[in-house]
């Protein structure tokens, strides 16, 4: 994972056990305290506890979804790294397969020539022959 990926997911580690904190202590004063949320006014109401509960396991909960989408970024981001290796690999390999191939074809060629260079030259000894 590179630097920038596991910076993120530090970050995002951070903020789940801040809203894990949170939901834990409705007292905790993080960075983040001061959101409109955090100083809503209970006034010995449960159900407004409870508005304050559900904000907190919601905050950790999109903490944690955050903390996941960077885990599979990052590891999509790997993952094209090792097929682009792949990909080079390949490539290399099919330009030594091509490069074998045309040396192969070259070689061929030119035993063909001097062969049929050969049976002109035989073939003119041949008619000289006949002819004298």
């Amino acid at each position: 994972m590179n630097e920038e990926a596991e910076t993120r997911d530090v970050k995002l580690r951070a903020a789940a056990v801040e809203a894990t904190a949170r939901s834990r202590n409705g007292a905790y004063r993080g960075p983040r305290a001061r959101r409109q949320h955090a100083s809503l006014p209970t006034n010995g109401c449960p159900c407004l506890e409870g508005i304050h509960t559900a904000i907190a396991s919601t905050a950790v909960a999109v903490a944690q979804i955050r903390v996941e989408i960077a885990s599979i970024k990052a590891e999509t981001s790997q993952d094209f790294a090792a097929l682009g290796d792949e990909i080079a690999g390949l490539r290399r390999h099919t330009l030594e397969q091509l490069t074998s191939a045309q040396e192969q074809m070259l070689g061929r060629l030119d035993t063909l020539q001097r062969t049929m260079t050969d049976v002109g030259l035989t073939l003119d000894r041949l008619l000289d022959k006949d002819g004298a």
